[in-house]
């Protein structure tokens, strides 16, 4: 017989084991607002950056937790409600992915409202943040969300109270959100009003499924043929008395392609790259915005 000892790994310490817990929980949040992270966090905290005088690396990460704080709140509720929608056209989100339940979601989405309450308390915009909350419950738990024009105007109404939020934070100050600022935010409340069912066509199966009225199910196709018009309008409307040449010319080839995209190309696959690039034309009209005090 061998007297050769046999030792057994030391246990790992259990202050280390909650870590990976931490990553999947944060990583799940995350998957909740993956798909509007480049179409609503990027361009509101972008416009609220360049809508301040004084750029500040603080305002910068409190006016981005404070709107990605929100939008996860909408997307838990948006999601907690159509689970069967997701399984088939998103199914890596949280709830068909299996990394949340259903009812955990519902838990998360009314946790998520004093969380969100408290923290605009700290930065000084809880009547934003009131009013945000109330448009949420509008459009998904009171199912306004579901008739076209219902949607438009709370999607317009919602994306300029991230606007106003995110923009008040950055300033810092209430006195400075003046006129100036105003009027960016007013300008493109209306521009989401009458274009925001570029997001709607590549859905269309989904919401159909879902029983929702969007513009694309009820006016098929002159949901289409608005696109273009609409986008060039908007396009020579903002760069008439406020682009260089040269930015001129990007912004009305961009909104025309962008356009003329979603009459043409009517695929899903089509249509989900024509949304991309719309989300790029609107961050170039939101950014020359901020920069049209002579507007």
């Amino acid at each position: 017989m061998s007297s050769r000892r046999h030792y057994s790994p030391l246990p790992r310490p259990h202050v280390l084991e909650p870590a990976p817990k931490i990553f999947y929980n944060l990583h799940t949040l995350y998957l909740f607002i993956k798909s509007d992270v480049v179409g609503i966090l990027l361009p509101i905290v972008i416009f609220a950056t360049l809508s301040t005088r004084h750029i500040s690396l603080t305002r910068i990460l409190q006016s981005s937790t404070w709107t990605a704080v929100h939008l996860l709140q909408f997307c838990v509720s948006n999601q907690s409600l159509s689970p069967e929608e997701d399984r088939k056209n998103k199914p890596w989100r949280p709830i068909p992915a299996g990394r949340v339940t259903v009812t955990s979601a519902y838990t998360l989405r009314w946790s998520l409202i004093p969380v969100c309450l408290a923290l605009s308390t700290m930065y000084g915009v809880l009547d934003v943040s009131l009013i945000l909350t109330s448009l949420i419950f509008l459009h998904n738990e009171a199912k306004h969300g579901k008739n076209w024009l219902a949607r438009s105007f709370l999607n317009a109404a919602a994306y300029a109270t991230f606007d106003a939020g995110a923009t008040l934070i950055s300033c810092g100050d209430r006195q400075e959100f003046n006129a100036n600022k105003i009027f960016p935010v007013i300008v493109n409340a209306f521009i989401i009003l009458t274009t925001i069912h570029a997001q709607d066509f590549r859905d269309e199966e989904g919401d159909r499924h879902e029983g929702r009225r969007t513009i694309p199910i009820v006016a098929p196709w002159i949901s289409r043929v608005t696109m273009p018009i609409l986008l060039l309008s908007w396009s020579l409307l903002i760069t008439a008395r406020v682009a260089p040449v040269l930015v001129d010319w990007f912004i009305l080839l961009l909104g025309w392609v962008v356009g003329v995209r979603f009459y043409y190309l009517r695929t899903r696959s089509a249509d989900d790259t024509s949304y991309a690039l719309y989300n790029i034309w609107l961050l170039s009209i939101r950014v020359l915005l901020c920069f049209s005090r002579s507007y």
